[in-house]
């Protein structure tokens, strides 16, 4: 397993794709996860800024291991329209990890949110029809989509329990689901608890947690035990389920919060901080 860098906390941080993926090749990594909102938006983004994003990542040798569909709060909403926007979304998205040469799509915001005067079932149908139409669009396209669960009640997709739910309804090959261990220790689960979604495990983030609140702040100034973590998803065999499907084993580093609108001054100093704590953790998760 290697360690990627999401861009998310530089796009929270007023910076931009460019500076995001320049400053990833400047801490040494290969692998990052690129959030696909505010200024990095496929869907807002000119045909020429992602020419330079795309050249930018080959020049300096990264490799986007995911997607992050960051505008997908409304994956399930009651309106039609609203559901069909997310779905352009996602689609711009797919294409641009097309050709940024990766494969891999994740659904935020845990696939959805409850809507008052939308009844939970109803809710959880309109997830599942959304996110299996994306997920055969990108079935076509030999890409993958991941779902990541969202640690409160108004998220439909809000424990592991759900997020295996999701894997069975939906139930297409390509479908995986997206661990985030900050999320875990909100919600209260334990890794044992990932063994449910042991065989089809391919991504996990690394977002830091002070319990109750999800912070996405520096790691390690929170409560979550990564380590614990990491050593029950090898044990689970993510290594080989990735091997499997051919994609390169990562942990990403996730902070910055598009949710609460929160503002990261100095992004550079975040990743900084968090390899530190890192390598004294977890020294066996290399960039490379």
């Amino acid at each position: 397993m290697k360690l990627a860098l999401n861009t998310l906390v530089y796009e929270v941080g007023d910076s931009g794709p460019e500076e995001s993926l320049r400053s990833a090749a400047k801490f040494g990594f290969k692998y990052i996860e690129y959030a696909g909102i505010r200024k990095g938006n496929p869907l807002t983004m000119t045909a020429e800024q992602k020419k330079e994003v795309v050249r930018i990542a080959k020049g300096e040798g990264l490799f986007n291991t995911q997607m992050l569909m960051v505008a997908t709060k409304d994956t399930a909403h009651p309106d039609p329209k609203k559901r069909d926007a997310v779905f352009d979304y996602m689609k711009a998205c797919a294409e641009f990890q097309k050709d940024m040469g990766g494969r891999q799509l994740l659904v935020g915001w845990g696939g959805g949110l409850y809507e008052l005067g939308t009844s939970p079932e109803k809710s959880w149908a309109y997830m599942v029809e959304n996110v299996s139409r994306f997920a055969e669009y990108c079935l076509k396209e030999n890409m993958l989509v991941g779902i990541e669960l969202d640690p409160h009640v108004y998220f439909i997709c809000n424990n592991t329990h759900k997020l295996a739910k999701a894997m069975e309804d939906i139930n297409l090959p390509n479908l995986y689901p997206n661990v985030d261990v900050g999320h875990l220790v909100i919600t209260r689960e334990d890794p044992i608890q990932l063994e449910k979604l042991k065989n089809r495990l391919l991504h996990v983030h690394l977002s830091e947690t002070k319990s109750f609140d999800h912070t996405n702040s520096i790691l390690g100034s929170g409560v979550v035990d990564f380590k614990a973590y990491i050593d029950k998803l090898i044990e689970l065999g993510i290594e080989e389920n990735c091997l499997k499907y051919g994609e390169p084993c990562v942990a990403g580093i996730e902070m910055g919060s598009e949710a609460s609108g929160g503002f990261v001054e100095n992004p550079d100093m975040w990743v900084e901080e968090s390899l530190k704590y890192l390598r004294k953790i977890l020294p066996e998760l290399t960039m490379r």
